[in-house]
């Protein structure tokens, strides 16, 4: 299973890599690859993820942001992982939605891997299987989910989960819950 590249889409010229690993064994290998800038991805906790179209809204603002000079992290990997987090605190969203040291599945995306060097160095550091991201419901913690977003049963009657979770990364600026 191939990583999948989704443009951008607002910016044509953007693309963001999403990747999904079952079965790691190196989580804090992998963790701190990113962390000393040996290379530039975003490392999602998939408990927290649904469906990969909650990551793709989420980078696509995270791709917006920086091309206006409005991201709040570093850079616009940190930015993906922080627009995930209903949360204005970076620190609580980077311990909500980042990778931890135990984690044996990891969502990857990379934005802007024009020639593929970041997506086969990040396959060539984890040690796991590749996976369809479509799978990544299988990783997911819903009552987690529902905590963290605070989604009630009565919203839940009206929309998806998935829908609640997108208008709230989309409101971010707006409303916080």
């Amino acid at each position: 299973m191939a990583a999948e590249v989704i443009p951008c889409g607002l910016y044509p010229d953007c693309s963001m890599t999403l990747m999904l690993f079952s079965d790691v064994e190196n989580a804090t290998e992998i963790r701190k690859s990113v962390m000393s800038g040996e290379f530039e991805a975003a490392l999602l906790k998939t408990s927290m993820i649904l469906e990969p179209f909650q990551v793709i809204v989420a980078a696509n603002r995270a791709i917006h942001l920086q091309r206006v000079n409005k991201m709040m992290t570093k850079n616009v990997h940190s930015e993906v992982l922080f627009s995930l987090s209903p949360s204005k605190n970076i620190s609580d969203s980077f311990r909500k939605f980042g990778v931890a040291d135990s984690e044996t599945s990891i969502f990857v995306v990379i934005v802007n891997d024009t020639d593929g060097a970041t997506c086969q160095a990040v396959r060539n550091k984890v040690k796991g299987q590749i996976t369809d991201i479509n799978e990544v419901g299988k990783y997911s913690d819903l009552p987690t989910i529902k905590k963290v977003y605070k989604i009630s049963d009565t919203e839940l009657s009206a929309s998806n989960p998935v829908e609640a979770i997108v208008s709230r990364i989309a409101s971010k600026d707006i409303v916080t819950v």
